[in-house]
């Protein structure tokens, strides 16, 4: 079977990770550091996106590297010996940050600006390489030893970890970048291995980030577990 065949458990969240990535670059570099509102438009989304980051490696990175150690133990703390350099990077962007604050100068703040940028590209270089380990190697691994079933129930077991919180501002900044019917298969794919209580929240989460009109041209496609288990049993 071809990979694009395969259930790509990565898919949905790294096309969001890349575009925040993309969106807080293009932030830093238009921003003027010598005024403090384009300054702190441009810390926000930056932090955000690290703060992302972060949630996807010490949530899903940690649940999806413990189902495959078994199978590639070496290849798996070689990984997680470069995350380790990815969470070093992301603390050094916070502590520039927080040097923003006690500048008083126009030079001081446009050097600010560029040792920013310097430091969050870096970050951005090491992130891209992370994700496509994870597309090719990780995913190897899950394939090679895993069912598009069991991938399914594996991203629904990740899920179930998630706090309301985490719904809100993580997965929700996710769903904002999937494509209408992207999100129609997801949700609907997971329908039949998640909760009520888990779909009802996915739903509710896609409603409150989507704009109204994108919502209103999904709204109603989605398809309940009770539905799901009818069609498997026709």
């Amino acid at each position: 079977m071809k990979q694009e065949q395969r259930y790509n458990i990565f898919k949905r969240t790294h096309k969001g990770l890349r575009s925040m990535l993309f969106d807080a670059g293009a932030k830093i570099q238009q921003a003027d550091f010598t005024k403090p509102k384009q300054a702190e438009g441009a810390m926000d989304v930056i932090k955000q996106t690290t703060r992302s980051f972060m949630y996807h490696l010490s949530k899903e990175d940690r649940i999806l590297y413990h189902s495959v150690i078994l199978y590639a133990p070496y290849i798996v703390a070689m990984i997680e010996q470069t995350n380790k350099k990815d969470e070093k990077l992301a603390t050094s962007i916070d502590k520039i940050i927080e040097q923003y604050k006690g500048l008083t100068t126009k030079n001081e703040m446009v050097s600010f600006g560029f040792e920013l940028q310097a430091a969050f590209f870096e970050f951005t270089a090491a992130v891209l390489q992370h994700m496509n380990k994870e597309e090719t190697v990780i995913n190897e691994l899950l394939w090679s030893n895993y069912t598009d079933s069991q991938l399914v129930a594996l991203e629904v077991e990740m899920m179930k970890q998630s706090t309301p919180e985490d719904c809100t501002w993580y997965t929700g900044k996710i769903l904002k970048e999937l494509s209408n019917p992207e999100i129609i298969i997801w949700i609907n794919g997971i329908a039949e291995h998640a909760s009520s209580t888990i779909i009802e929240k996915l739903i509710s989460t896609t409603q409150r980030v989507l704009p109204i009109d994108r919502w209103q041209m999904i709204r109603g496609k989605f398809v309940s577990r009770n539905e799901q288990t009818n069609k498997a049993a026709a």
